[in-house]
């Protein structure tokens, strides 16, 4: 029995009193090819400072082997030795049969330390030595993939599939399918979808297969898989908005409304539910629960114009104008839309404050005036202000080119021209 058996058998035994004899022992009179098992064994019992003690002799002993340079390398790395090791790595002389594996203990040092380009260059000089090798192309992918070079992986995802549709147990034909949908090539992603379906299996997978769809307007295969998203984790919140729009597409505003709610019960700061939800509701003539989340969203965030915009339009359309002016008065005018001002215009005007009324027209105006709703509201503000007529004429002039068959328009332009 050799010293290094001996040693394995100690330590298998959780003998470890006389580990430093027995390797000394084996270190002198053990082969090269028993200490390399020994090296290997003992880096697998987690022995790391013994085996890089057994390397450390090996490479003295054998000096042209380099592949001992590149094993004492890996331990030193996992030790945080990591000056030493590099100096052992970059060593290596390119026509060495452990350059290769010198460079991709490099990529993976490299990769896992955040630096991308530093390891994806020593994967593409591997495959340019090994381009046989598999690995290494599934590796750079993989790295491609990670890095947001979508377009490389998906030249690598594409080779590597004409072998195999799995690398371990990793799907291919998915890797493709979500590498086509980074790329937005929505097409291409949605027919690998539909003719590899057992490949979208994870949520995250069918998550994309929702958005692929909903890209390429095949709405109840979008449906189908972000209701699986829902199913499978009902606080997968990303896949509420989408759901609602996918109903959206089918006018089916019941389920837009209902697939807000829902998705509000797990994150309530998503302020498109808001919006979704409250136009789905006031289609459905649900005016009380447009406004209920519209206030809501307003409480999120304040500031959110869209929101703002559509609520000041609902109230507008229920009358309930001193309601409106509460929600303006604190806000700048400089932080009021255009087609605010519109709505705080009507809501004056109702409430007899002409003044207001012709102050928020003229605010609304500049942005607004090939609007002919616009311009109508604002000649029926005109034609009660004293003083007017030269700006009424002006507005319908500009009303009429806009409308030009409007009968009643035409005769009130008449009428003041007459005068």
């Amino acid at each position: 029995m050799t010293y290094s058996e001996q040693l394995l058998d100690a330590i298998e035994s959780h003998d470890f009193s006389n580990n430093q004899h027995l390797l000394n022992e084996a270190i002198d009179h053990d082969s090269p090819e028993v200490l390399a098992s020994l090296a290997e064994n003992l880096t697998a019992y987690g022995f790391s400072d013994l085996a890089k003690t057994v390397y450390r002799s090996l490479i003295a002993k054998v000096p042209g082997e380099d592949l001992f340079k590149v094993y004492l390398a890996e331990i030193l790395l996992n030790d945080g030795s990591e000056d030493d090791a590099l100096t052992l790595l970059y060593g290596v002389p390119k026509d060495s049969d452990a350059y290769l594996d010198s460079l991709l203990v490099l990529a993976d040092y490299y990769q896992t330390n955040g630096l991308i380009e530093p390891a994806r260059q020593k994967l593409l000089q591997a495959r340019a030595l090994a381009p046989e090798e598999d690995a290494i192309t599934f590796g750079l992918a993989e790295l491609d993939y990670l890095s947001g070079n979508f377009g490389e992986a998906l030249d690598l995802y594409q080779d590597l599939v004409k072998r195999q549709d799995y690398f371990g147990e990793v799907d291919l034909n998915n890797r493709i399918f979500e590498t086509q949908a980074k790329l937005g090539n929505y097409e291409e992603a949605a027919e690998l979808a539909k003719k590899h379906e057992n490949s979208i299996i994870d949520i995250d997978s069918k998550y994309k297969a929702g958005l692929v769809f909903l890209q390429t307007g095949e709405i109840d295969l979008a449906i189908k898989y972000l209701d699986q998203v829902i199913d499978q984790s009902p606080d997968y919140v990303n896949a509420y908005p989408l759901l609602a729009e996918a109903y959206l597409k089918k006018h089916d505003d019941d389920q837009v409304l209902r697939s807000a709610q829902a998705g509000l019960a797990y994150n309530q700061l998503d302020e498109t539910l808001y919006s979704m939800g409250a136009q789905a509701a006031i289609r459905l003539g649900q005016n009380e629960t447009a406004e209920d989340l519209l206030q809501r969203g307003l409480k999120v965030n304040p500031d959110n114009s869209d929101l703002l915009l559509q609520l000041a339009n609902l109230l507008v359309a229920e009358q309930k104008n001193d309601e409106l002016l509460d929600l303006f008065k604190d806000r700048p005018d400089s932080q009021i839309e255009p087609d605010e001002h519109w709505d705080l215009a009507i809501a004056y005007q109702r409430l007899d404050r002409l003044e207001e009324a012709k102050a928020e027209y003229l605010a609304a105006y500049p942005n607004l005036a090939d609007n002919s709703n616009f311009l109508r509201n604002m000649i029926g503000l005109f034609l009660n202000l004293p003083k007017s007529t030269d700006i009424v004429k002006q507005l319908l002039e500009r009303y009429l080119k806009q409308v030009p068959d409007d009968e009643e328009m035409q005769q009130l332009y008449l009428d003041l021209t007459a005068r």
